[in-house]
């Protein structure tokens, strides 16, 4: 019994000063995102979630961190089940593998079309999921080979996927 109490009342100050390992997030500001769309425009990324919001930044993590900053929520990446990369798609495919903020499930694809609508996207690539992923990309990448990314050409008024 005497340690239990011990247990709690370390586990109460490590509360009150900050210092526990996780953080209570308040689940009505959580912003889940379905699909993410990178462009590499010049010296600039650019990430589109869908609904207007956009952030730019220099590099990818600047572009997710201005995100975070701007939106009166939280940005939850961990729910995006699709990464849109724009042509040429070399550069910010190289960026997405290196940024932790996306699920290495979520699938992966590049588009001719310099601003897709994220929320059309979503829609299609639902019922469409891509058998390349963040992981596959990785490890590619890691690997020196290069990386094949299933190509989202828009067609008839929607998009259409080439392997």
């Amino acid at each position: 019994m005497k340690k239990l109490l011990v247990l709690l009342a370390a586990v109460l100050a490590l509360g009150a000063l900050k210092l526990l390992p996780f953080r209570a997030q308040d689940a009505a500001k959580l912003l889940p995102v379905k699909t993410v769309i990178v462009t590499r425009s010049g010296d600039q990324y650019v990430v589109d979630v869908g609904a207007g919001v956009r952030a730019v930044g220099r590099t990818l993590s600047e572009a997710l961190a201005r995100l975070r900053e701007e939106l009166s929520g939280t940005v939850f990446l961990p729910t995006a089940e699709q990464v849109v990369l724009t042509e040429p798609a070399e550069e910010a495919a190289e960026a997405v593998a290196e940024e932790s903020a996306f699920r290495p499930a979520a699938g992966i694809y590049q588009t001719p079309e310099p601003r897709p609508d994220a929320n059309a996207l979503s829609a299609y690539l639902a019922s469409h999921p891509s058998n390349y992923t963040v992981l596959d990309l990785r490890a590619a990448l890691a690997a020196g080979r290069a990386p094949a990314l299933p190509r989202l050409i828009p067609a008839d008024g929607g998009w259409r996927v080439d392997e």
